[in-house]
């Protein structure tokens, strides 16, 4: 079996008391004669972390936030994260995009390509903005309708693309929506009003890129009675 063991990276700083696998992302504890932590599922979550001393301290890490930041130079980039150049981590940046809005990205983070916060195997792991993270999600299960972006007005479904964190030159939350008469209609107009968007924001080059990373609604079509 393949093997690559670098000492974790966490927050910026390199502990060389613990090892990860880049292939198995198993952790190890050096000083323990390489024993392997067990990983753990985290409270009302399946993410798994592993418990460490860090500076006389326990701390419950993730260990596909360990993934990313050891090994961020093996993994995947989104579109995003290689167009600027961008490292894992929460610190503030203030860029610009190609068609001169303003992009305020808040958080860079490994994201589950498959949707399962369990699998941290290197193939499954890519480096993204939170932004790109929010847009490879579904719609919330606790929403008004189970189609993303789609939300009831008096008698009308509304469908509504706005992007928080990326300003126009006149300082305002980019916005865009539509009133239409099905929740159909409004769960396949948004997949439109959501193309249209990135295109405007990001332009011919990255605006396909991210729609094509992005969740798209599906409307099943009932299987009609086979006529006898």
């Amino acid at each position: 079996m393949k093997s690559l063991r670098r000492p974790v990276v966490y927050q910026g700083v390199t502990y060389s008391e613990y090892e990860i696998d880049f292939y198995t992302s198993q952790v190890y504890s050096v000083r323990n004669n390489d024993k392997v932590l067990k990983a753990h599922s985290r409270q009302f979550s399946s993410y798994l972390s592993v418990a460490f001393s860090l500076n006389n301290e326990r701390l419950d890490i993730g260990v596909h936030s360990l993934m990313a930041e050891t090994f961020y130079d093996l993994l995947p980039k989104s579109p995003l994260v290689s167009y600027y150049g961008l490292l894992v981590g929460k610190d503030k940046h203030i860029l610009k995009t190609p068609t001169e809005f303003t992009f305020i990205c808040n958080q860079v983070c490994p994201d589950h390509i498959d949707g399962d916060p369990s699998n941290n195997h290197h193939s499954n792991l890519m480096i993204v903005t939170q932004l790109e993270n929010n847009l490879k999600r579904g719609p919330k299960r606790e929403g008004f309708s189970p189609y993303k972006g789609v939300t009831g007005d008096r008698g009308y479904f509304k469908v509504r693309i706005t992007t928080k964190n990326t300003i126009n030159q006149n300082g305002k939350a980019f916005s865009l929506s539509k009133n239409l008469k099905t929740e159909g209609e409004a769960a396949l107009r948004y997949n439109k009003i959501l193309e249209e968007s990135l295109f405007t924001i990001w332009g011919p080059d990255l605006g396909p890129k991210l729609y094509n990373l992005a969740y798209k609604n599906v409307i099943e079509i009932p299987c009609q009675a086979k006529q006898r």
